[in-house]
């Protein structure tokens, strides 16, 4: 009789111990569903690869595909330096994108690096994002990219990248041909 409660008592422990594992893994996979659907939708400033110009870069850097992205310039900005190349004037966010996939990027010249740095040392773009997840869950940010940010930045010299090595080393080659024919 003890050893037919014992084991009674060890598959029900079982089963108690199975159900929950079994409900871990189901809220878990929800989870992973949920993160393949989920967009996530930044905005940052960069540098091009020679460091002179700034460009804003808006990506989806989320697994999941943004639907009917608005965005807002809060704190408008002359591109360039030019009144007419107003930021809010730009396509995507004068018009806005149906559907923005995963790891998708968009960049958009701002001005010489210089030029801001006299001009608009202290200055910042502020834009608003609104868009939905694939299956409508609605998300709404607001970046705030100051330029001082980006100032003063270290880069490598030559380049990190290949692209960026290429005109370097091009440049490097130029000028020692350059100097053969000097000394001919």
């Amino acid at each position: 009789m003890a050893v037919e409660i014992i084991l009674s008592t060890v598959i029900a422990a079982s089963t108690v111990i199975y159900t929950a594992t079994s409900l871990m893994l189901w809220i878990e996979s929800r989870a992973s569903r949920k993160q393949k659907l989920t967009p996530m939708m930044v905005a940052y400033l960069k540098t091009t690869e020679n460091h002179s110009i700034l460009k804003l870069c808006i990506k989806n850097i989320g697994e999941g595909v943004a639907k009917d992205l608005s965005i807002k310039a809060l704190q408008d900005y002359e591109r360039l330096g030019k009144s007419h190349l107003l930021l809010s004037e730009i396509g995507v966010i004068k018009n806005g994108f149906n559907t923005f996939p995963p790891q998708y990027e968009l960049k958009f010249y701002l001005g010489r690096l210089t030029e801001i740095y006299k001009k608009d040392q202290d200055g910042f773009v502020r834009l608003e994002f609104s868009y939905k997840s694939s299956d409508d869950r609605k998300f709404k940010e607001i970046f705030e990219l100051p330029f001082k940010q980006i100032y003063g930045q270290n880069y490598s010299n030559p380049p990190e990248s290949y692209i960026g090595q290429i005109p370097y080393y091009l440049k490097e080659i130029n000028e020692t041909l350059k100097a053969i024919d000097k000394v001919e």
